[in-house]
C-alpha cells in the first residue's frame, strides 16, 4: 500500500489509481468519470488529472468528489500548479486535493501554497523527510491558496 503525506502526516493510502488492482476506492481518469452515468449521486469519488485535463469540466461534479489528484508527469511542468489553484480559488474545492507523479521533496512548499494538501511522491521520495519541506521558508511575496503553510507575507520597503 501506498504511503502519502496528508496534512502533515503520513499514512497510508486506500485509493486505487487508474489501472490498479486491488481493494478500495476507485480513482477515475475524467474521461470515466464524466461518462460515468451510473455513479450514484453523492458517492465520494475521485479523479485523476493530467497535465491537459481541463478542470473547468469538473464544476459539475465538485459536490460529490472526496479527491482530486493532479498529476505531474514531468517535474519541471507547471501545469499542475495552475490546476490546484483553479480548484482551490476559483472553484472553490474544499476537499482533499493530492499532488502525484513527478513530485519531490523542494516542490513541497509551493504545491501547499497552491491548494495541496496531500502528496503522493516519486519512488525513492521518503514522505517522512519531505515533511521538513512545508517549513522550508518563513515569508511569502504572494497570497495562498492553502492552509498547510502561511508564512508571512513580505511588506514592500
Amino acid at each position: 500500500m501506498r504511503q502519502i503525506l496528508w496534512q502533515r502526516e503520513v499514512r497510508a493510502d486506500c485509493w486505487r489509481y487508474p489501472g490498479e488492482a486491488g481493494d478500495g476506492p476507485l480513482v477515475q481518469t475524467l474521461s470515466e468519470l464524466l461518462a460515468d452515468a451510473n455513479r450514484p449521486p453523492g458517492a465520494g469519488t475521485g479523479v485523476w488529472l493530467g497535465p491537459i485535463d481541463e478542470v473547468a469540466l469538473l464544476v459539475p461534479q465538485l459536490p460529490q468528489l472526496a479527491l482530486i489528484v493532479v498529476n505531474f508527469e514531468a517535474s519541471g511542468d507547471g501545469r499542475g500548479y495552475s490546476q490546484g489553484q483553479l480548484l482551490r480559488q476559483r472553484l472553490g474545492y474544499q476537499r482533499e486535493l493530492r499532488a502525484a507523479g513527478a513530485i519531490r521533496r523542494d516542490h513541497l512548499f509551493l504545491l501547499a501554497r497552491c491548494g495541496f494538501d496531500a502528496f503522493d511522491f516519486a519512488p525513492g521520495e521518503d514522505p517522512r523527510a519531505a515533511l521538513a519541506g512545508l517549513d522550508s521558508y518563513s515569508v511569502g511575496y504572494q497570497p495562498a491558496s492553502g492552509t498547510l503553510v502561511q508564512p508571512r507575507m513580505r511588506t514592500p520597503g
